[in-house]
């Protein structure tokens, strides 16, 4: 949890509830809300033209969404925050998030270590989407969904995404994700048990 929960509520944050595909913000509009997830799980993600869905990344219990784009309000959101499935979100309004990160210097320098965590992740995964090589941008992505539950143990990870989804993580073809999938699995570095992916 990058904020406690009470310590938002304190500074006036308000509670929303998201169903699956509800939008949080929309691309285009203005950053005006710090959030922040209690429940549920949301992605930030943009179409295509043939409307094939680019996910950009996916935010968790305890994390914050679009964060980032609050110090540079000139600038409307460049994704859509989309809630994958039932969730409950922390929302505080920028005037009073300021606030907060002005009353404690050692809260704020644990949001900035949390931002700069988040932009070297996102340095990697940009850097894995130039690679000509399918294979590394999959595991690259595997290697950051694992990481950020804190796990080590060669198979302790269940892969929580369809492999549409998977594509869209990576902007590569669903058949080529599953041939690549397949291949990882001959060569033991992923397992698939009943269609479920362990790595």
């Amino acid at each position: 949890m990058i904020i406690r929960e009470d310590i938002l509520l304190d500074f006036g944050a308000d509670i929303i509830e998201l169903n699956p595909f509800d939008l949080l913000f929309e691309e285009n509009a203005r950053p005006e809300f710090y959030f922040q997830i209690m429940e549920g799980e949301v992605k930030l993600s943009n179409f295509k033209k043939n409307n094939e869905e680019f996910i950009q990344s996916i935010h968790y219990q305890g994390e914050s969404v679009g964060e980032i784009f609050l110090f540079n309000r000139r600038h409307r959101y460049p994704a859509n925050a989309v809630a994958t499935k039932e969730s409950k979100v922390l929302r505080l309004e920028y005037s009073k998030f300021a606030d907060l990160l002005k009353s404690n210097f050692d809260l704020q320098l644990e949001f900035l270590r949390y931002c700069a965590q988040r932009t070297y992740y996102s340095y990697i995964f940009l850097k894995s989407l130039t690679s000509e090589d399918a294979t590394h941008q999959v595991i690259t992505v595997l290697n950051y969904l694992k990481e950020k539950q804190s796990l080590t143990e060669r198979y302790s990870f269940e892969i929580p995404y369809t492999r549409k989804e998977l594509s869209s993580l990576t902007g590569l073809r669903t058949e080529t994700v599953i041939r690549i999938l397949k291949k990882l699995q001959g060569e033991k570095v992923v397992q698939i048990v009943k269609g479920r992916v362990y790595y």
